[in-house]
């Protein structure tokens, strides 16, 4: 993401239009900081680089040379586990994958809209579109789909075609072209949106002869200042991933053929489940070229242990791995030392751990994830 120079210019540049020395910035997903630094440098009041990742931690030798002091405050923890007093006047984020409907982004953002912000603070970005295409590329279909097809020693990816062919994978390609006019997906406006999930039917035309291979997904951000981020396949550096929806299989089109496309996306505990169904109309005739409904719950393997552990009338009972953190989490009360916590679960799960350093790690990691401050 550093080196997307102009993800960082766009980012760098509406920064300048709106920080000044009242500004209370928090950095949702600081990543790196740098938003956080730069924020700083343009004197802002007080800033919160807010990121999970311990590589976050680096920016405190920053912070050190710069003598921000207490100006720069890093918060390893989620935005739903604390709280700002005051409030922030303006929200950076840059929570993507191939698009900005990725994780638990937009559900983080609505949270910090609505309890970690003024009621008039400035939102980066403020809209993003999520827009699709028809795409033509014999080499993405041939690498990401056809090759995992064909037999090799005699052996085939059972089910080969159900995996592959319904889900949506990041990939870009020289020899791309879209082969219709963008359609919007979604509209999410980051200062008033409450959706997660989103669905829409959209309508292509088809405006020159070739073979469409799926659907070209793409986001644009809008920010501050006239200032925008997109990874359309026509911007070539862009580090965000590419999303592709492959089609069953290739079809020709020609020139005023229509493409209608059902495209969902369900959100659900941290993840998007993607669905599209394409039908693709002849324009000579105006018969059905091809029809295709495809959808990521098809491509997954069914797990009966899985269903079975998630029925109401499972009786569950607690594994070695489960008892283990009940006796650690059970020793975090305050009055225990690591160290001895580590000694004591060596000694009373023997064959668990190859040595002590194990145990300890197993500590260390509960009592991170779980200690008070």
């Amino acid at each position: 993401m550093l080196t997307d120079t102009n993800r960082l210019d766009a980012y760098v540049g509406a920064l300048k239009t709106c920080v000044g020395p009242d500004s209370i910035v928090l950095d949702l997903g600081a990543g790196t900081g740098v938003f956080s630094v730069i924020a700083c440098e343009l004197g802002a009041q007080k800033v919160y680089a807010l990121e999970i990742n311990p590589l976050i931690r680096l920016v405190d030798e920053v912070a050190r040379e710069k003598g921000y002091g207490e100006r720069l405050e890093i918060v390893q923890k989620l935005s739903t586990q604390i709280d700002l007093d005051p409030k922030a006047d303006i929200l950076v984020s840059d929570i993507h994958g191939g698009f900005p409907l990725y994780e638990t982004g937009l559900e983080s953002i609505i949270d910090a809209r609505e309890r970690l912000l003024k009621e008039d603070a400035v939102i980066f970005p403020a809209e993003e579109s999520v827009l699709f295409a028809v795409s033509q590329s014999e080499q993405i279909y041939r690498k990401h789909v056809e090759t995992y097809l064909e037999e090799r020693h005699g052996f085939k990816l059972p089910s080969g075609e159900r995996l592959v062919k319904n889900r949506p994978f990041n990939a870009r390609s020289d020899d791309e072209v879209l082969l219709s006019e963008p359609a919007q997906f979604a509209l999410i406006d980051h200062r008033t949106n409450s959706r997660t999930s989103f669905r829409k039917e959209l309508d292509f035309e088809i405006n020159r002869p070739g073979i469409a291979h799926g659907l070209r997904g793409w986001f644009e951000s809008r920010l501050p200042g006239g200032f925008s981020v997109s990874n359309a396949i026509t911007e070539k550096n862009s580090t965000y991933s590419a999303p592709f929806f492959p089609f069953e299989h290739p079809v020709s089109v020609e020139p005023r053929d229509t493409v209608k496309a059902t495209i969902n996306a369900v959100y659900e505990e941290g993840n998007y489940i993607w669905s599209w169904q394409t039908k693709i109309v002849g324009a000579v005739k105006g018969l059905p070229k091809a029809e295709f409904g495809q959808s990521m719950m098809a491509s997954m393997v069914p797990d009966t242990r899985s269903a079975l552990r998630r029925s109401e009338f499972y009786t569950p009972g607690l594994g070695i791995e489960g008892e283990i953190d009940k006796f650690v989490l059970s020793k975090i009360d305050g009055a225990n030392m690591s160290g001895d916590i580590a000694d004591e679960l060596f000694e009373r799960f023997p064959g668990r751990f190859a040595s002590l350093d194990k145990a300890a790690e197993r500590v260390y990691f509960l009592v991170e994830r779980y200690a008070e401050e």
